[in-house]
Parts: C-alpha cells; sequence; structure tokens
C-alpha cells in the first residue's frame, strides 16, 4: 500500500503521551506496516534497526500500540483499514 487515510484528531489523541522518539517510532511502524500489508517481526531488535531507533524506544511502542502474535506483531486498526481500502480497490 502506497497510501493510507491518517487520522489527526484519534492520532493525537492517543500519542499524546509520547516523547519525541517514541512518537517517531509509532510513526515509522505505522508506516512500515502499512506498505508491508503483514505483520511486523517479532525481533524488536531487528524492528528496532529497520526503523533506525534503540530497542529501548522500539519496544514499549510495540507494545502499547501492537498485539503481539505468533505471526508477529499486528495493529487491528491498521487492519482494518488495510482491509476496507483492498475491498475499494
Amino acid at each position: 500500500m502506497i497510501w493510507y487515510k491518517f487520522h489527526i484528531g484519534d492520532y493525537i489523541s492517543h500519542t499524546m503521551h509520547l516523547d519525541d522518539a517514541e512518537d517517531l517510532a509509532y510513526r515509522r511502524l505505522l508506516d512500515w506496516y502499512y506498505m508491508s500489508e503483514k505483520p511486523l517481526p517479532l525481533d524488536v531488535a531487528l524492528v528496532s534497526r529497520r526503523i533506525r531507533l534503540d530497542d529501548d524506544v522500539v519496544a514499549p511502542v510495540l507494545n502499547e500500540f501492537f498485539e503481539k502474535t505468533p505471526n508477529g506483531y499486528i495493529n487491528p486498526r491498521a487492519d482494518k483499514e488495510i482491509a476496507y481500502l483492498q475491498r475499494e480497490g
């Protein structure tokens, strides 16, 4: 997916407590998730390296905004948006 809807109000209301690095991590994680349309790897060190941030920043963001599954980290809200956009074609 090369674009996705970004709901500024929803994003701000759910991320006001994040510091700058955590906010950047979340945006990069979301971008990667939407681009790949599949779960993020379970290996936090690999994820951190891919988004160019430290593990101690990335791990809490993954745990707060993504759900850990056997196949990787998923984001249910993003999955709904992806499914909707795929149907709309």
